[in-house]
């Protein structure tokens, strides 16, 4: 029997976390040479209204103004943050120990493109991070509106709703409501991914960023539960099952981009690679359902449902996955010790990074 998540809550995927996460957009306050002012106004004051909203969590959690739910979920950031700098030696400093109210669903919305006839995100450079293959808008309106500038000169665009974003170490992020709805293990795998960003960051390099984060983040769950609830506890065993339906969905997703690279570099004409693009996506969406009988949780039934898939949405996806194998085969090399992974990681150069990550 298929087991749902507790409550009825679905885990999204750690895009969404997951989640789908944006860094740096704060660094816009620098960026004059980067972007245009406007943006660099509208992103300045979007991130000057976090810091000037924020509450001590220890406060809130004594007025009780929140409801028991959402004060449960702010005492699994700060056990998992103290989790996350104790086992894993991950820089925190006073991130998530204050905490915002953003009076909407989603904090930013992040805007990615791609041509229509090759696997090459489009992108935006930013002194400090680098360059970068999505931008973040306080305002939905702004984000579609440069997505139908990009769509007029013929790429695919991706606008999605995010709910936590990383300065990477420039600002103490705290806790927003837009996370407070997560699932548990999405909750969890958010603060670590978070943190990693924190304590690893190459510059321009996302794709090696996102699946590292991805990576550790994905450990850094299972191994909190079992600090915290043992490895014969339900919690763990139902994330061994996620897990396990995770790794049938990434390889269902990979194989699609697979199959797209491979046809975007066969000699023929545009217009065939974009008749024949539009085969491998209705594809896609018609044969998910039999990967269904491979997975344990109803965790990822729901992913087409209402989603356009694009080269940009396809982009975002494998941004998060590349070579996943690269990081299981270092966390051996040191033992089994995901924190001695992390410390060695924290010495690597881009010259180090595969080629396997060149991609943004």
């Amino acid at each position: 029997m298929k087991r749902a998540l507790p409550g009825g809550a679905r885990l999204t995927y750690s895009i969404s976390a997951p989640v789908w996460r944006l860094t740096g957009l704060s660094f816009c306050l620098l960026l004059l040479n980067g972007c245009g002012i406007g943006f660099v106004w509208h992103v300045s004051m979007g991130q000057l209204g976090l810091l000037t909203s924020q509450q001590r969590v220890d406060a809130i959690l004594q007025d009780h103004s929140l409801s028991e739910r959402d004060q449960k979920q702010l005492r699994l950031v700060l056990d998992v943050r103290q989790f996350a700098v104790d086992q894993l030696g991950l820089n925190a400093d006073r991130s998530y120990t204050k905490f915002v109210d953003v009076g909407r669903p989603y904090v930013v919305y992040g805007l990615s493109a791609a041509p229509k006839d090759a696997l090459e995100p489009y992108t935006w450079h930013f002194p400090i991070i680098g360059r970068v293959p999505y931008k973040g808008y306080f305002k939905k309106e702004l984000a579609l509106r440069e997505a139908k500038t990009l769509q007029k000169q013929g790429y695919d665009t991706y606008v999605r709703g995010v709910r936590a974003y990383s300065t990477l170490g420039y600002f103490n992020d705290p806790i927003l409501s837009t996370m407070l709805g997560y699932h548990e293990f999405t909750l969890i795998n958010t603060i670590i991914h978070e943190l990693v960003h924190r304590t690893v960051w190459i510059k321009s390099s996302v794709s090696f960023n996102e699946s590292f984060a991805n990576f550790v983040a994905d450990q850094g769950v299972k191994a909190y539960l079992t600090h915290r609830d043992g490895e014969r506890a339900s919690s763990y065993q139902l994330y061994q099952d996620v897990q396990a339906d995770r790794q049938v969905f990434r390889a269902y997703m990979l194989n699609i981009v697979s199959q797209l690279d491979a046809l975007y570099r066969e000699p023929i004409s545009r217009e065939a690679k974009l008749e024949r693009r539009q085969a491998v996506f209705e594809a896609a969406r018609t044969n998910y359902p039999s990967v269904f009988p491979k997975m344990k949780t109803k965790s990822y039934r729901r992913y087409f449902e209402g989603r356009q898939l694009n080269n940009a949405v396809l982009l975002s996806f494998r941004r998060y996955h590349q070579d996943q194998g690269f990081f299981e085969d270092a966390l051996a090399d040191h033992g089994g010790d995901l924190r001695r992974m992390i410390v060695a990681f924290k010495d690597f150069k881009k010259e180090d990074i595969p080629d396997s990550f060149q991609t943004r």
